[in-house]
């Protein structure tokens, strides 16, 4: 498991999207620049008025799944809580990550 949790969070891009289907609701994606690594495509999410992210999810040209995740515990929630400052600090509105 990851102990050193230094990272950025950059190009962050207001997305505040309506909802799907499930309930969940886009509302930024941003770059997480974290051991050398810019991991393009990050997702901020709101679903039940809890904000989380994940990492770029797609598939290939030949329909395969190409999905990054964050399986640290400790660096999801860190991402989570530094993604939803981010976002309030860009838009003035809060949104809880716990």
């Amino acid at each position: 498991m990851t102990t050193d949790h230094e990272f950025t969070i950059t190009k962050v891009n207001i997305i505040d999207g309506q909802p799907n289907d499930r309930g969940t609701r886009l509302l930024a994606t941003f770059t997480l620049r974290i051991a050398g690594l810019g991991v393009t495509g990050c997702c901020l999410t709101e679903r039940d008025g809890i904000a989380r992210v994940q990492g770029p999810i797609g598939k290939t040209a030949g329909g395969h799944s190409a999905v990054t995740t964050i399986l640290d515990p400790t660096l999801f929630r860190a991402v989570t809580r530094r993604a939803a400052q981010a976002y309030t600090g860009l838009t003035g509105r809060e949104v809880s990550d716990e």
